[in-house]
């Protein structure tokens, strides 16, 4: 079965990443963290998410956002205990800095975000 795609580019979930290096896709997954340790996160599947532990990468400059982007990020590293993002985005996933990627390099990998589609806070259900 084809992956859902959009204007061209298929619509990946984190685990799907592997199969897309350095290719331009859209990932739909979660970002979340605590103090400097933030990665993204599959929408299905915990154990993909712990494997690959991606990094994401915001190539633009973070005043360049919009507005409701920053807010929402901003809620998100304030309220880290109970908030985390759904993102989708447009960017490319890679690997092979042998240093890590993030944070003294805890990340194994890396997505480049070319374009913020999509952010949305969601508040942890306990």
């Amino acid at each position: 079965m084809s992956p859902k795609t959009v204007d061209g580019l298929p619509v990946v979930d984190l685990c799907d990443l592997p199969n897309y290096q350095n290719q331009e896709v859209i990932l739909i997954c979660t970002y979340s963290g605590v103090d400097e340790y933030w990665s993204l996160h599959s929408l299905q599947s915990t154990h993909c998410s712990d494997k690959l532990k991606v990094e994401l990468d915001l190539r633009d400059d973070y005043d360049s956002l919009a507005p409701s982007t920053k807010e929402a990020f901003t809620t998100v590293y304030n309220n880290y205990w109970n908030s985390y993002l759904t993102i989708e985005a447009k960017g490319m996933y890679e690997t092979g800095n042998k240093n890590g990627y993030g944070h003294l390099g805890t990340n194994k990998s890396r997505f480049i975000v070319t374009k913020i589609m999509k952010v949305e806070v969601t508040k942890n259900q306990r």
